[in-house]
């Protein structure tokens, strides 16, 4: 029989190689292009290769790791890759990630992985805790949409007119309808539609001056509906809107869900966890009242993909519409423990918690706090910098950590130019929105190494591009 193990020798001579490249990327990646300059030929090979017969030494896919993959990446990791929320993680990251891929505990039955259940469980009750949510549960997802996913599977079964898994949507006179504001994120469209609720039944309301849901034309729209035959069930708050940052007013909702009996979900996947710092602790009071609340710990807990959360208030209906036992799953309980399966849509689920564990209990609150204040104030820097210089136009209040801004003098067409020129230069790495119509360049701050210099640095470059630009 091949031999597909490595013996105690190969084992640490891999680790101290991988080890090696690992530090040296930490030592070079600042001096690296934001975006890779391509070897269009080394992705070639790649997409060329045949499947191989014989294996390769670990010393050549180390050098190919170290030559080729590194090099042909964007390196999320620089200070000046500002795209999206997308973070960098921290140390320990790659550590815990080696750590679960050597245990491969399935975190579908607690049997089959009893410390990683504990420690999921702890991770979620710390979660909890943190929004002061009672006798609630959740799971750790692969990220925000799934966590999106399930919490509006669970929303619409508990608020199906007949029984929802026997049935389904078949037969169902009157539609449910989904409310959520314009600026939500297109996961909750596919969450929608993979749900049967289909997108005729998502009613998109319109914004303020800040980004933040009108709760005057939510509720003349869910009235309107009662109206015309339809079933509201549930709303959609967004606790850091994926374009501008904006945090819906999460108490008012409360107040108004419990009132016309809808649920209320937050897709707090962006900006939720910012209730680890001073600044933002008191925005996120209405949370303890909320029916579910998905988060991302591989956004601001800077944690290396995929790393998601959904947390529910309601842990009967909520286990009711996942849970399914076959015989081949009748394992003994055991009080303390859960088994995962029946909270969740997959079976075969990784050890993604460890690394939120090993973050939380490596580093501490206090420096997460100082962490993610520190990319708060960095977006407060830029956004002021931007008010100050006519140059630019800030287009969105920075209310979390996304600054939206434009060059002044510049239509929509050359902004566009300008951004993707910056992008193509490998200086920096922005992404563009739209808001309310018009374009927009956007630095999202959850980056650990970015500094004042870099949006200094950033803000000259653009004024420079849009100078030589034809």
């Amino acid at each position: 029989m091949p031999n597909l193990l490595l013996d105690p020798d190969e084992h640490r001579a891999a680790a101290q190689r991988l080890g090696e490249i690992l530090a040296g990327y930490e030592t070079s990646v600042s001096q690296r292009p934001v975006f890779p300059e391509l070897d269009h030929e080394a992705l070639a090979r790649i997409l060329g290769e045949q499947l191989p017969e014989e294996g390769r030494p670990l010393d050549a896919l180390f050098d190919e790791l170290r030559d080729v993959i590194i090099p042909n990446s964007t390196q999320i990791a620089h200070p000046r890759f500002l795209a999206y929320v997308l973070a960098s993680p921290t140390g320990i990251g790659p550590f815990a990630e080696a750590a679960a891929a050597a245990l491969n505990q399935n975190c579908n039955l607690w049997t089959l992985a009893p410390a990683a259940t504990a420690i999921e469980l702890k991770v979620v009750a710390w979660f909890l805790e943190l929004f002061g949510i009672e006798d609630g549960g959740g799971i750790v997802t692969s990220g925000g949409s799934m966590a999106n996913l399930c919490a509006l599977t669970v929303a619409r079964d508990t608020h199906h007119p007949g029984n929802p898994r026997l049935d389904g949507l078949q037969g169902i006179s009157q539609p449910l309808v989904v409310y959520t504001s314009e600026e939500t994120h297109n996961s909750l469209d596919k969450a929608i539609s993979m749900i049967g609720i289909g997108l005729r039944n998502l009613r998109r309301i319109p914004t303020d001056d800040r980004f933040r849901i009108r709760l005057d034309l939510l509720g003349e729209q869910v009235e309107r509906d009662r109206r015309e035959g339809k079933t509201p069930f549930c709303v959609v708050a967004n606790a850091g809107t994926v374009a501008t940052g904006a945090i819906d007013p999460i108490e008012e909702l409360a107040e108004f869900c419990a009132r016309e009996d809808l649920w209320l979900h937050v897709d707090g996947a962006y900006g939720a966890l910012a209730v680890l710092s001073k600044r933002h602790r008191n925005t996120f009071v209405g949370m303890s009242r909320v029916d579910s609340l998905a988060v991302d710990p591989h956004k601001l807990l800077f944690l290396p993909l995929e790393a998601g959360c959904v947390l529910f208030r309601d842990t009967a209906g909520w286990r009711n519409v996942f849970s399914f036992v076959p015989s081949y799953f009748d394992m003994p309980d055991e009080p303390s423990l859960v088994h995962f399966t029946e909270y969740g849509p997959q079976l075969s689920r990784s050890f993604k918690a460890l690394k939120i564990w090993w973050g939380l209990r490596a580093f501490g609150r206090r420096a997460y706090e100082e962490a993610i204040d520190g990319v708060l104030d960095l977006a407060s820097y830029m956004g002021e910098r931007v008010e100050a210089d006519a140059a630019f136009e800030l287009m969105a209040p920075v209310d979390l950590t996304a600054v939206c801004f434009r060059l002044s003098d510049c239509d929509d067409a050359r902004n566009e130019a300008v951004l993707s020129t910056l992008v193509e230069s490998g200086a920096a790495f922005l992404g563009p929105a739209r808001l309310k119509g018009r374009f927009a360049l956007r630095a999202c701050f959850t980056n650990l190494r970015t500094s004042r210099r870099d949006v200094d640095f950033i803000l000259e470059e653009l004024l420079r591009i849009a100078r030589t630009l034809p």
